[in-house]
């Protein structure tokens, strides 16, 4: 049976992803409410009875407004790092955590989660890597920026949601944007650009990748056609030739289930 996959939301406005196998599910993140959170579930095909609980990356907003109050209410398990857990405890009130330190993981509901650093500004970030028999999906937002490792990890998967957060020029030219807050979006700690992401899946070693799903958009200073067709540019003879599919994450609403492969 394959393992299917869901964006319910991604962006600023607010990230969480649905895993789904035969023996239950699992959320990567909850930055919206939970009334809001349980529709798009529905509206992906996801069933909530199934969740066996939430997987956090970091401690920003828009991916934890959900957590506590979800938890509470559904009594889900919750897993995260040390540092998030400390980072998020005022905002997340009374809930119970089981810690995952970096570089290790868990196995439930017949998936093996992996959790790997990134160099994000959050504290003790990382992104998530869920594995059910051959089949491999990665949640890789929220990078920073390409550092070492990350194109191996990416090698070994069959679907990603790939940080594609803006367009360079786009940002230049927000003016609404102090310079500071460019600059961290643009720096070691913020986020990738359209070409970045694209420029690293093109320098890939291995052929496996076929599902690329273009996550966490900004809305000041990116859209979905020129995320798309900047790697459509660059990805041309890779998408040709291997029968890459490429989407965008919708900011509001949820995917579909769609299987990893």
């Amino acid at each position: 049976m394959p393992m299917l996959v869901a964006s319910l939301a991604s962006g600023s406005s607010g990230n969480s992803y649905y895993i789904q196998c035969p023996e239950g599910a699992l959320l990567v993140d909850a930055g919206m409410s939970g009334k809001k959170l349980l529709h798009n579930l529905l509206v992906a095909g996801g069933d909530p009875a199934k969740v066996r609980g939430i997987v956090v990356t970091h401690d920003h907003n828009d991916h934890i407004s959900g957590v506590g109050v979800l938890q509470r209410k559904h009594g889900w398990k919750l897993w995260m790092t040390e540092g998030t857990r400390d980072a998020a405890a005022d905002r997340l009130g009374k809930i119970q955590v089981e810690t995952i330190a970096p570089g290790s993981g868990f196995t439930t509901a017949g998936m093996t989660v992996s959790l790997t650093s990134t160099p994000h500004d959050g504290r003790e970030p990382v992104m998530v890597t869920v594995e059910r028999g051959d089949q491999r999906c990665g949640i890789y937002t929220d990078l920073g920026h390409v550092f070492d490792g990350l194109a191996e990890r990416l090698e070994e998967l069959d679907f990603v949601f790939m940080e594609s957060n803006y367009d360079p020029d786009m940002l230049k030219a927000n003016r609404r944007y102090p310079y500071p807050l460019k600059k961290r979006i643009s720096g070691e700690g913020g986020h990738l650009s359209n070409s970045e992401a694209a420029e690293l899946i093109l320098g890939l070693k291995k052929d496996r990748l076929r599902r690329v799903v273009l996550s966490h958009l900004s809305k000041e200073n990116n859209r979905p056609d020129l995320a798309r067709d900047c790697f459509a540019r660059i990805l041309n003879g890779r998408i040709g030739a291997l029968g890459m599919k490429l989407g965008v994450a919708p900011r509001y609403d949820a995917m579909r289930l769609s299987p990893v492969r």
